[in-house]
């Protein structure tokens, strides 16, 4: 069997697709259509059930990539520590983070400039991701995150402030404290079978129905901005928005939620050597925080 084909046999059960497999690997379709097929060929054996979503190894199929695919991993991982040795780290990093989370920003800035031939692309979004089947290296979420798929690091934390239009104030006044809240409409992130959001613990917690809620802080922001809710945003975001938009920020007394901001990356005992380089940068960078 051909190293190279069964490489790409490996990458297309990662990655559920010819398309996907093509696409991280730079290798054409029909490249790894046809090297699949004479691999099926040899074997005498159907490797894979071809589906309009992808394709789904047969039971045969499985039994070959449990066979094989640390091998191959090993052997990447293997070729990559050499050109890492010799100081030439370099390829793709697939990144995704949650909207409006600058330290993440930053520590990608700070991590091409001491290693400039990593190619960086960043998905910008808080939706949960499949890591293999959304091509994703590293991910960052904002709250605690568990699961045996995956390694999670609590890698920060991002403070939040209230922030509203001058019109809307116009209408509704200032609020003084967070329980005044309750009488103006809210906009704030929340799961999507929650009707409140919770604010402070125990015997001091407060919940506030909210008028609109999202996993998307753009769409919390666009509500602020045209005036229809009091919004619950990032630090940085507010910061923006009243330099910037003329959004005045309230209740600057009170003590505001702190939310968690995990990195997490799947569980593989080899991972890529951009992939290690890059989260032990950022646990230096916080550390050295």
């Amino acid at each position: 069997m051909n190293l190279n084909t069964l490489r790409l046999f490996v990458a297309v059960i990662q990655h559920g697709s010819l398309s996907k497999a093509s696409e991280r690997l730079n290798v054409p379709i029909a490249t790894i259509s046809r090297q699949i097929a004479d691999l099926e060929k040899e074997l005498n054996i159907q490797l894979f059930d071809r589906q309009k979503s992808g394709v789904k190894p047969t039971m045969a199929g499985q039994r070959l990539y449990e066979q094989v695919h640390l091998s191959i991993e090993q052997l990447a991982t293997a070729k990559e520590v050499l050109f890492e040795e010799q100081g030439n780290l370099k390829g793709k990093l697939r990144l995704s983070a949650s909207p409006a989370c600058e330290p993440v920003l930053s520590w990608i800035a700070d991590f091409q400039t001491a290693y400039p031939q990593v190619q960086v692309h960043c998905t910008l979004t808080d939706r949960l991701l499949d890591l293999s089947a959304d091509g994703i290296d590293v991910a960052f979420r904002i709250g605690q995150l568990h699961g045996e798929q995956f390694i999670a690091k609590k890698v920060g934390q991002i403070g939040s402030k209230w922030v509203a239009h001058p019109d809307l104030l116009a209408r509704f006044g200032t609020p003084s404290t967070v329980k005044n809240l309750k009488n103006f409409p809210i906009a704030a992130w929340a799961k999507n079978e929650a009707s409140v959001i919770t604010l402070g613990t125990g015997r001091q917690a407060v919940e506030i129905p909210y008028l609109f809620a999202s996993n998307d802080s753009y769409a919390i922001e666009y509500m602020a901005k045209q005036g229809k809710a009091v919004a619950l945003l990032a630090d940085s975001t507010v910061d923006r928005l009243v330099a910037e938009n003329g959004l005045v920020e309230i209740l600057g007394e009170t003590e505001n939620p702190k939310f968690d901001l995990t990195m997490i990356y799947a569980a593989h005992r080899y991972p890529s050597s951009i992939v290690r380089a890059f989260v032990e940068f950022v646990l230096e960078q916080v550390q050295a925080a």
